[in-house]
């Protein structure tokens, strides 16, 4: 109640119309919400107060119905973080946002860019921007710092998230038209995964025998999970009877965010140091995709070494093991975990890794090239293609244009095979010979 006893008007109501001294009646309303969270306040205009009431309802209605067109664009910067704090997490996932705000940070927020409002964005800014970011990295050496340019497909990445992000800005009517759709960006990269030759993988095998943690290398080399995939799978996802094993969700991390107002209480410059930390840590989530839901075989190699790491690890379990209880509070007895049963963090995962094939004695390599090589090695088996996408947890066909040369090779295969089996039996000659020609053999031809 207001102090004049006479109930207050709220913000989606506008104003009471009042009358001017040039005799025009005039109400405010509030438009809409710059990103800044700044209201945007409007006015209509009348004759009389009638028809400035009338008019009132007409520009609410059309606020309230996402038509009205805000008076000041935002700036690119301030609708970036609008999009990824409130209308991104609508619809994707925390990893993914957290990924799209890291590229931000590094080659948009500190841009001259960043501060142009959008409806002066212009194709040319974009291509400024991704030129700019191109030379961003740094890479230190012994020699100094120098800068190491970023691969064609990190700026597609970061085409792909502006985007989007501006694409809603139109649906939206924030902004008229999208620039960056008029931006040409091509992902193509001279990265080549390194795959692992047959007697490689074989000596990786061998040398995963004797590793207590030797179960995790076999089914990366074997079957390729994602390393999100391998860290998240429990016991209960393993069916040793049936030799199957499903996969149905994955392990990852987001940074810890500062509890105080960004360090100005705690004094501390990362959040993960913050004493009222918060948002950060371990969570499980579903595969990449939707047929990232999968069950797979599991090769004899396999089912040995998981039975035995089982063994080792209820030994080495510490005094304070617990399952490991996700953000939905469901318990998880994991198969690759620390002594305590929580989840290993996945730069300690790369770093086993690391150590696992230089002690194999092997050319140096990522854990997602494990997966690359399992995918090569079942095309290379003769296993059908789209067996081999259910294995791997493909959404696309286009996944298998990266292993061109192996199906260029299965197609070389089949045409020899082809050909062997539409080739006529040579025609034998007959051991039957005439009279004559018997008598020719045996006295000559009497000439």
């Amino acid at each position: 109640m207001s102090t004049s006893g006479k109930p207050r008007r709220s913000n989606n109501e506008g104003t009471v119309p009042r009358q001017r001294k040039s005799g025009i009646w005039q109400s405010h309303y509030i438009a809409g919400y710059l990103p800044s969270g700044q209201a945007v306040r409007k006015s209509v205009y009348g004759k009389t107060k009638a028809e400035c009431a009338a008019k009132l309802r007409t520009a609410i209605n059309e606020a309230s119905g996402g038509t009205a067109i805000l008076s000041r664009a935002p700036r690119l910067i301030e609708w970036l973080d609008h999009y990824l704090d409130v209308i991104a997490p609508n619809d994707i996932k925390a990893r993914t946002i957290n990924a799209h705000r890291s590229k931000i940070d590094n080659y948009v927020r500190g841009h001259r860019v960043a501060s142009k409002r959008l409806d002066k964005l212009t194709p040319t800014d974009i291509d400024v921007l991704y030129r700019d970011a191109r030379g961003s990295r740094k890479r230190s050496t012994k020699q100094g710092s120098s800068a190491d340019p970023l691969s064609p497909s990190t700026i597609l990445g970061l085409h792909r998230v502006l985007r989007r992000a501006l694409n809603v800005a139109v649906s939206r009517g924030v902004l008229g038209s999208n620039p960056a759709l008029k931006v040409q960006v091509s992902g193509r990269s001279d990265f080549e995964p390194q795959v692992y030759t047959t007697g490689e993988v074989r000596r990786m095998l061998a040398a995963a025998v004797d590793l207590d943690d030797g179960a995790r290398w076999i089914l990366n080399l074997t079957l390729g999970l994602r390393q999100g995939e391998a860290l998240g799978l429990s016991w209960s996802d393993i069916n040793f009877e049936a030799g199957r094993i499903k996969i149905a969700r994955e392990v990852y991390s987001l940074p810890w965010k500062h509890g105080c107002a960004e360090g100005s209480e705690c004094g501390r410059r990362y959040g993960s140091n913050c004493p009222a930390r918060v948002g950060g840590g371990f969570f499980t989530g579903p595969p990449k995709s939707a047929a990232g839901n999968r069950s797979v075989p599991i090769p004899a190699q396999l089912v040995s070494a998981l039975k035995e790491h089982r063994e080792v690890q209820l030994l080495q379990r510490s005094k304070g093991w617990a399952p490991y209880v996700d953000q939905n509070k469901a318990e998880h007895d994991l198969v690759f975990c620390r002594p305590n049963g929580q989840p290993i963090d996945h730069r300690a995962d790369w770093q086993a890794w690391k150590d696992f094939i230089a002690s194999a004695g092997v050319p140096d390599g990522r854990v997602h090239d494990g997966r690359h090589t399992a995918a090569t090695t079942l095309l290379l088996l003769g296993i059908d293609p789209r067996v081999v996408m259910e294995i791997l947890g493909w959404s696309q066909v286009s996944m298998l244009t990266r292993y061109q040369h192996v199906l260029d090779e299965m197609h070389d295969d089949v045409a020899k095979k082809l050909t062997s089996h539409w080739t006529p039996e040579p025609v034998q000659k007959s051991n039957i010979i005439s009279l004559a020609d018997a008598r020719k053999q045996r006295f000559g031809d009497g000439t």
